[in-house]
């Protein structure tokens, strides 16, 4: 059993909401002094079920208690909720400013202090549970989700409660829990289609890799592999050949000095030969014509009279001697570059040249030129061919691997197969219990539900439900299919056994206003029959105004009101803007 009873706050930011069994409506309701009319959207219906899941420790940015300004909330708001878990009368605390670590009382006084949410979850979730031993891993959070939609689901699916935002998976374990199908099974399907998912993209991966981009056929690689496995052991071959000899001992220190020594000279002389290119390339100096320089001697002269006392000869004069300077530097550095090339040239062939005669004396096999070369070339092919060996066998395990996974989930799904025969009992009685709901409220018995096992392998959720009602399809039957399913599931026989008796609904009855009559009727039924359940639903009261004054609505709206707000008189009280 699940029951909550009252929720609050310290300090009081919202007035404390007593709740009872039955059908506890949280109304939004106008009044004559609403500054803007008719309109009870925003009062705070949606925000004080937020508060709720909340309390119920959902993850703190998973709620719009988030989203509320810093300022706008006392940053020692302790949000409390007074409730039944089980067998246990219990208080959850928890702390805005400290949201991931919750404090529970017991109904003895006593306190346990949490350090992580999940901790807390998991005792809440092993007092809901602890008759329960279908349970199996399914979580306290899980089942409230379900049990507890988000409205920014839109209704829109009746297995999927969460938020459209999010994106999240379909989660049938909820479902099964309640329905009363061992989850074991379930659970293991689930495992291993998971573990196959990352296997095969691993695998996809490998086949990249091991195919250098599919540029090869996966078949064609063993032939690669023996190719690669002949030519890195010839060269393997050749440099032990070499190393062997008795003359290669003997010179092979001076091979690698002089390999060294050239390498470090072909560099300088690519400097050299970079550097007089650059000179060349610089443009020679502007030369100025004598006439533009007499024009521009003559009016300076003639601007200052006796203070220039040059002769224009001698303005050319010095004109010329700069321009020779100019011309000797450039002249001096180029003759200085080309000539330390030409030493270096002549180093590098001369180093050339005894390279060659020590080459010659340990070349015997006419397989290597040069010792840096050759080892280069061996360790190179020698890894490319062992990489290439290590990913091949490492993709022909995992495709092992596959293919035993793939036996694993056809086994798995078989099984999962018998389970749901095994309980053919329950999909019948299930379907029954849609069937009546629906015409009680719809008129009609159009309506049916079965299980759906997809064989299919590439089918990540092999396991749904497919529940059909007249004419679903349209956003407000898609409410009306969420509707009767959930109450299917509190209600029906063989699921009421599982079920705690729970159930929250934020704005699903936005429908046509008969199937809202309906809907209301049934759940004031269910406690006329005796049946004993928990049902909260937030609604806007203008849309029941007119049932109710003709007695249409046999639900006592007065006595299942919990709370009402209004524009003049919200949750918390105030005006915000969510951030």
């Amino acid at each position: 059993m699940f029951r909550i009873h009252r929720l609050s706050s310290e300090p009081e930011c919202f007035d404390p909401i007593d709740f009872h069994s039955g059908v506890n409506l949280i109304l939004g309701e106008r009044t004559e002094k609403d500054p803007q009319g008719r309109k009870v959207n925003g009062v705070g219906k949606s925000v004080c079920i937020e508060f709720l899941h909340f309390a119920l420790c959902r993850v703190f940015t998973d709620t719009r208690v988030s989203k509320i300004p810093e300022d706008d909330l006392p940053r020692n708001l302790v949000v409390i909720l007074d409730l039944t878990v089980g067998k246990e009368r219990l208080q959850i605390r928890r702390p805005i400013a400290n949201p991931n670590q919750p404090t529970i009382v017991k109904n003895d006084g006593s306190e346990i202090v949490f350090e992580k949410l999940d901790d807390a979850t998991d005792y809440l979730g092993s007092l809901l549970f602890e008759s329960h031993v279908n349970s199996g891993q399914l979580s306290f959070r899980r089942l409230m989700s379900l049990l507890m939609r988000d409205e920014r689901s839109g209704f829109k699916s009746y297995i999927n409660p969460n938020d459209t935002a999010r994106r999240s998976p379909d989660d049938i374990a909820p479902h099964l829990y309640l329905l009363g199908i061992e989850l074991n099974t379930f659970q293991r399907l689930m495992d291993t289609i998971d573990r196959l998912d990352r296997q095969s993209k691993l695998l996809t991966e490998l086949k990249l890799a091991v195919t250098n981009g599919n540029a090869i056929k996966i078949q064609d690689v063993p032939t690669q592999l023996n190719e690669e496995r002949q030519a890195t052991k010839k060269i393997e071959e050749a440099l032990s050949t070499l190393r062997a000899d008795p003359a290669f001992e003997e010179v092979e220190a001076d091979l690698s000095q002089i390999e060294s020594e050239l390498q470090r000279l072909r560099a300088e002389r690519k400097s050299l030969s970079f550097q007089i290119d650059q000179i060349r390339s610089i443009p020679l100096p502007e030369r100025i014509d004598a006439t533009d320089l007499k024009i521009v001697f003559e009016r300076v002269k003639s601007g200052l009279g006796e203070l220039v006392e040059k002769s224009l000869d001698q303005a050319k004069q010095f004109k010329a001697e700069i321009e020779r300077f100019q011309q000797a530097l450039r002249q001096e550095e180029m003759l200085e570059l080309e000539t330390r090339r030409r030493v270096v040239s002549a180093e590098i062939k001369t180093l050339s040249d005894k390279h060659a005669d020590l080459t010659r004396q340990t070349d015997r096999q006419g397989v290597l030129s040069e010792l840096t070369t050759g080892l280069e070339v061996a360790t190179r092919r020698s890894d490319e061919y062992h990489r290439l060996n290590s990913q091949y066998q490492l993709y022909l395990d995992k495709l092992k691997e596959v293919e035993n996974t793939k036996n694993e989930r056809s086994n798995d799904l078989h099984a999962m197969t018998v389970v749901l025969e095994a309980n053919n009992e329950v999909q019948q009685s299930f379907n029954d219990t849609v069937v009546a709901i629906h015409e009680r409220i719809m008129q009609s018995s159009r309506a049916s539900f079965r299980f759906e096992l997809s064989s299919k392998l590439t089918s990540k959720r092999p396991l749904t439900f497919d529940l059909r009602i007249q004419d679903d399809g349209s956003n407000s039957i898609d409410r009306d299919r969420v509707f009767i399913y959930d109450f299917a599931l509190m209600f029906d026989p063989i699921c009421r056994e599982n079920h705690p008796g729970f159930l929250v609904h934020d704005n699903i009855l936005e429908v046509d206003q008969d199937t809202l009559t309906q809907c209301l009727n049934f759940v004031h039924e269910q406690m006329e029959n005796g049946n004993d359940f928990q049902y909260i639903l937030t609604l806007n009261r203008d849309g029941i105004v007119g049932e109710e004054k003709n007695r249409g609505i046999k639900l006592d709206i007065s006595a299942a009101k919990c709370a009402s707000f209004t524009k003049a008189s919200q949750f918390l009280k105030m005006r915000y803007q969510e951030r």
